[in-house]
């Protein structure tokens, strides 16, 4: 399930933010990549674990919601550390990932994804600026099957 939700969100922000962006890796793709050599801007699709969603039936349905980041890495080196030129350079790219994504349904049987709380920006000595965008998709469980 989780590599199908990853792939499906890959695949929709390569067709709706691929004129934004250079690359858009997959968290395996872009472990492989040193930072000084990915191709920015770019963007990152990482699955950041799971919650229980809700018990019905005393635990014979389950939901589960799975958690993916969508990570915004720009190179900037003006104003990286203050992060205003990388701010700048982010902001058109992170509205075009939150209008590909928002209420968008990745996969059959899953809800729509809706934002969750992120964490704030993270910024390297090498000049780089990252902006993350958490959202999360719900599917519910049966026992014995989905």
């Amino acid at each position: 399930m989780i590599s199908n939700i990853e792939a499906a969100i890959v695949e929709r922000l390569a067709e709706q933010c691929g004129d934004l962006v250079d690359r858009v890796y997959t968290a395996a793709e872009a472990s492989q990549v040193d930072e000084q050599l990915q191709l920015c801007p770019n963007l990152t699709v990482v699955y950041n674990g799971y919650t229980t969603a809700g018990d019905i039936a005393g635990g014979v349905v389950q939901g589960v919601a799975f958690e993916f980041l969508v990570i915004i890495a720009i190179r900037n080196a003006q104003g990286t550390n203050r992060s205003t030129g990388a701010r700048e350079d982010a902001s058109p790219i992170l509205d075009a990932v939150i209008e590909a994504l928002l209420n968008w349904r990745p996969v059959d049987g899953g809800s729509i994804l809706r934002l969750q709380d992120a964490p704030g920006a993270t910024f390297s000595d090498a000049g780089f600026a990252y902006y993350p965008l958490a959202l999360k998709v719900t599917r519910t469980y049966r026992a014995g099957g989905v």
